[in-house]
């Protein structure tokens, strides 16, 4: 995970003045008072991805639209935080060229390529300070290492939570009128260029990323609740998330909709 300095807090005005201070080929983010540094150099595998989702975005946003595609870049200010995410789409339609202008304000689309060191950050305390955007449709994770997208496609309930991996599978971003084939997304990675069947994909989810992100969430994890989410296969792990991504203030039973109905024996002996 990108490194911060968890016992210095500083203002904008000072993160400032650090990214005019930044050594070429670092990129510095903000979050809550707290600077994480980034560097630009990656895989060769992170660069093609990330260079295709912005060329095939770019060439199927609606000619002379609102639209405008960026990637990382072009710095996306969310409210107090500060972001470089690898590609975005901002529909703002006020986007004129401006040597003074630091970043933009605005995304409907963001999608971040996983990286082994920055997939934590991504996956937790980023992806809580996207939701915050309000014009933020559809939250993107692509893996480098593996056919596998997943999407978070805001709706009037929350976010809905989307595994992406089939051979024919797409990837629809209805916001913007965009749908992108999972082959040609990744046919600039030989190795990922045709899917193999024959080898299963590993699980994206598990129980300590639902401890992880409900702690994010400011969720109590008593030992019941621990014992309960090591039993919890992949396929619920992934439905735990979708719920606690959603959630923006949780109730008190706040577990009883998380958990997978089976356990739900687990939290009324618990409470007893």
């Amino acid at each position: 995970m990108p490194a911060a300095r968890r016992d210095v807090f500083i203002d904008l005005d000072a993160f400032d003045r650090l990214c005019e201070a930044a050594e070429e080929g670092e990129r510095l983010e903000y979050i809550d008072g707290h600077v994480f540094r980034m560097m630009v150099s990656g895989s060769t595998a992170h660069h093609a991805l990330t260079r295709r989702l912005d060329g095939l975005i770019a060439e199927r946003l609606a000619p002379g639209g609102p639209c405008t595609s960026f990637r990382e870049t072009m710095r996306l200010d969310a409210g107090t935080a500060r972001f470089y995410p690898d590609v975005f789409v901002s529909c703002r339609g006020d986007l004129a060229p401006d040597p003074e202008t630091r970043g933009v304000t605005s995304a409907t689309v963001i999608l971040e390529v996983l990286s082994p060191s920055t997939e934590r950050y991504d996956r937790g305390r980023k992806w809580l300070a996207y939701q915050a955007l309000p014009d933020l449709r559809h939250f993107v994770l692509v893996a480098q290492d593996q056919r596998r997208i997943e999407a978070y496609h805001r709706e009037d309930a929350g976010w809905r939570y989307e595994l992406i991996q089939a051979p024919d599978a797409v990837l629809r971003l209805d916001a913007v009128a965009v749908a992108l084939r999972l082959d040609e997304i990744y046919a600039v990675v030989p190795m990922l260029a045709t899917a193999h069947d024959d080898h299963p994909l590993p699980a994206p989810f598990g129980p300590a990323q639902v401890a992880r992100i409900a702690a994010l969430k400011g969720l109590a994890m008593p030992g019941t609740i621990e014992k309960l989410l090591s039993d919890m296969d992949a396929e619920e792990c992934a439905a735990a998330v979708a719920v606690l991504v959603g959630l923006t203030d949780p109730p008190a039973e706040a577990w009883r909709a998380i958990l997978p109905e089976r356990l739900h024996c687990g939290l009324d002996t618990a409470s007893r």
